[in-house]
């Protein structure tokens, strides 16, 4: 009985777990994404903003992992496989989420290219002409300088 209940216990948190980590297939993600998933797990930014950079549009609103929260709070300047950050694109508005970027650490270390983490954009909330892949060129340009690929300035 015992141990029934410890593999219970033990399964509902891996799955508890998984449900955190964004999926690694494109289709699967946008979905993930359009569902709001991440909102109930995510740590988010006070309220939608003016982008800093302003490579994701006007204006967005970021949303952190459990795992990057934990990582950020430790000090942590490299992040663990499973670290994720969803950010909120509403271009000129501040009400309708347009689209969506997220990065998600799927590798223990990330590489001079960034190649240990996905990186995702979708501009239009489709997946016609999004971003998609490890260590994107078009994403690394930024995020290469940032502390192990992470831009933002939110600290939760």
């Amino acid at each position: 009985m015992r141990r029934t209940i410890i593999l219970l216990s033990l399964v509902a948190t891996v799955a508890g777990a998984e449900r955190t980590v964004p999926p690694r297939r494109e289709k699967a993600l946008l979905d993930w994404l359009k569902a709001g998933t991440y909102r109930a797990s995510y740590t988010a930014e006070p309220a939608v903003h003016t982008s800093s950079a302003g490579a994701h549009g006007l204006n967005v609103r970021t949303y952190y992992s459990p795992i990057l929260v934990e990582d950020l709070r430790a000090g942590r300047t490299a992040f663990r496989k499973g670290a994720a950050m969803v950010k909120e694109l509403y271009f000129g508005g501040r009400e309708q989420v347009i689209g969506y970027s997220l990065l998600t650490k799927v590798r223990r270390r990330s590489g001079a290219t960034g190649r240990g983490w996905i990186f995702y954009e979708t501009a239009d909330g489709t997946n016609r002409a999004a971003f998609f892949g490890r260590g994107l060129p078009v994403c690394i340009g930024c995020h290469r300088s940032g502390m192990d690929f992470l831009r933002s300035e939110f600290r939760p």
